[in-house]
């Protein structure tokens, strides 16, 4: 009896460790979206990325995004503590944190300027482009789109999802 409880112990616990090394495993994500403001004008958004997730440092977003005929690249900022991820983890858990991606060129003063922001309130990797917000900046001018939207409706409703803002009634 010893022996099956053993053998039994074991083969739990080579089960949790391969889920655990499959979790890790990258999701990966390729898309092209349309994306409106909330003023009507749209956009396509094309996104070559994975998500790589981790059981205690939050999930990150990695890859590129093709939007206005060119190529952006994921922007890794990795300033916080061990300590400071695994709370993040805690607090924010099934959650992905927002993207930077910067313009993919060797000029470091045309990088500065040209950012792409993303951020979705779901969570859940697969969730991500069910409503997000996407802000782009060229220069000093920053323009959020909201995704995936073709109307300024749509946008805006997704804009009340992803910053959580309370819906206005529709009144006959």
């Amino acid at each position: 009896m010893k022996k099956r409880a053993k053998k039994i112990v074991i083969a739990v616990l080579l089960f949790l460790l391969g889920a655990c090394l499959v979790y890790h495993f990258p999701v990966k994500k390729k898309l092209r979206v349309t994306v409106c403001t909330v003023e009507g004008e749209t956009a396509e958004a094309a996104f070559e990325v994975w998500f790589q997730r981790s059981l205690i440092y939050p999930t990150v977003m990695n890859g590129k995004v093709t939007f206005g005929g060119r190529e952006y690249e994921n922007v890794f900022e990795n300033t916080d503590s061990v300590s400071e991820k695994i709370q993040e983890k805690m607090e924010n858990w099934g959650g992905v944190r927002s993207s930077f991606f910067q313009l993919k060129s060797n000029d470091f003063y045309e990088r500065a300027e040209n950012l792409i922001y993303f951020n979705s309130s779901d969570k859940g990797v697969r969730k991500q482009f069910d409503a997000f917000v996407f802000v782009v900046m060229k220069g000093s001018a920053l323009v959020e789109y909201y995704g995936p939207a073709e109307t300024a409706e749509e946008a805006e409703k997704i804009r009340a999802h992803v910053y959580q803002l309370p819906q206005e009634r529709e009144e006959d």
